[in-house]
């Protein structure tokens, strides 16, 4: 049950809109104690209004007094949890001087309204950012690949692209474009998926670590920043220092002419939508997901074309080896002056074993370059194959021609109107 306090300056507005006529001359010079009496019982009248109106009950004054003491000492602090703030300490002091004052006047004063009820929310603020320490939140370091990844994709692709064709819409919310039968494409897909255009809140302005303790022997994964009004040179070096076909070993010079191509084309596009040129480009999150596609797309191309130029090659090399060793020459006969000529009994012998003996070394020589191109054949393909007299290479004809050819399956089987080199 509430235990109601010292009726303030409202209570004293009441009465005297209750009993507001002016007093006459003669009211005026009665005694002071008639006075004091009529006003007092006016005040108790309408105090007892008051109270059955709010259901309170009237304490006495010794318990009211009690129970502000008791108010002051929970909202001002001690002493010994003050802290060593000049300003702060002159706050509570000023408000602990103006209870005092408060207390010290007749509690049914009309200075009562100054009193701490007055201003509770000020006083309760200040003690309270004072003596209760903040608190941080603790920020993510750490996360695991599949809290890593988007969970959706709606924002990274433009509404005319995801509602034109929805057949061509993948399960996951993403564009059929974004699944290529090429080499290792998944991998790095994801590894796309990782390079993000801002910081959250909720990492504490740095990018946490991709931890994965379930599958160790999968290739590590790591966020990459790319926000969205990068200049031309930093989109450049996050695109070709990302992991994007790492094990592909693709070399340098082709990652950085790819990148600048796509940011060329990308440059011009964006113009092209805005009507102006900007020094730093603001990109939308369908233009920054589309430069990071079209990257990672030019160098999945190149590995696999490489990838596919390296096994044609040792097919064609292996094809040249079989060729050759069926063409091996039959064994040399001998010169036609060591054919007999005559029946000369007592030469012919001797004859016939020098012919016999050089047609066992040119056999025998035979057997062995056949032995050796065998041998070969099995190691599997190689740069180099060798016979006993003959290298096996490819001259760059027949390398421009494989090279050709990888790269034109590949664009017909995605479906691209790419060009092939040379042509």
């Amino acid at each position: 049950m509430f235990v109601s306090p010292s009726p303030s300056n409202i209570s004293m507005l009441g009465i005297q809109k209750r009993h507001g006529k002016k007093k006459s001359a003669s009211e005026e010079h009665r005694p002071a104690n008639r006075v004091d009496e009529k006003q007092e019982y006016h005040e108790n009248d309408v105090h007892e209004h008051l109270r059955k109106e709010a259901n309170f009950v009237n304490a006495p004054p010794e318990y009211a007094d009690r129970a502000r003491l008791e108010i002051k000492k929970r909202l001002l602090p001690n002493q010994k949890n003050l802290p060593n703030h000049s300003r702060n300490n002159n706050d509570i002091s000023d408000a602990y001087s103006i209870s005092t004052t408060v207390d010290s006047q007749s509690s049914f004063s009309s200075d009562a309204a100054s009193s701490i009820f007055s201003q509770p929310s000020t006083i309760f603020s200040q003690t309270t950012n004072d003596s209760v320490p903040l608190t941080h939140s603790k920020f993510i370091t750490q996360l695991s690949l599949e809290e890593a990844l988007p969970k959706t994709f709606f924002d990274m692709y433009s509404p005319e692209v995801l509602m034109s064709d929805p057949s061509k819409v993948l399960y996951n919310g993403r564009p059929s474009f974004t699944k290529r039968e090429l080499l290792d494409w998944d991998l790095n897909d994801v590894r796309s998926l990782l390079i993000v255009e801002n910081l959250r809140p909720e990492w504490g302005h740095q990018l946490p670590e991709i931890i994965n303790r379930t599958a160790p022997s999968l290739p590590k994964f790591r966020f990459q920043l790319l926000p969205l009004n990068s200049a031309d040179t930093v989109i450049i070096q996050t695109l070709v220092n990302s992991d994007l076909y790492l094990e592909a070993n693709i070399d340098y010079e082709f990652k950085l002419t790819s990148a600048k191509y796509t940011v060329a084309a990308a440059r011009k596009r964006h113009e092209q939508i805005v009507g102006v040129h900007e020094p730093i480009m603001t990109l939308s999150k369908p233009e920054w997901r589309n430069i990071i596609e079209n990257y990672l797309l030019n160098i999945a191309v190149e590995a696999q074309c490489r990838f596919d130029f390296k096994n044609h090659c040792n097919e064609f090399k292996k094809w040249k080896s079989e060729q050759h060793s069926l063409n091996l020459k039959k064994p040399d006969m001998p010169p036609p002056r060591m054919i007999p000529t005559t029946l000369n009994k007592n030469s012919s012998l001797l004859k016939k074993t020098l012919m016999k003996n050089l047609q066992l070394k040119n056999f025998q020589e035979n057997k062995d370059s056949i032995a050796i191109n065998t041998s070969n054949y099995n190691d599997g393909p190689s740069d180099n194959v060798y016979t006993t007299n003959h290298k096996i290479t490819l001259t760059k004809e027949e390398k421009a021609s494989i090279w050709s050819q990888c790269q034109t399956q590949v664009y017909q089987r995605l479906e691209l109107d790419w060009k092939p080199d040379g042509v």
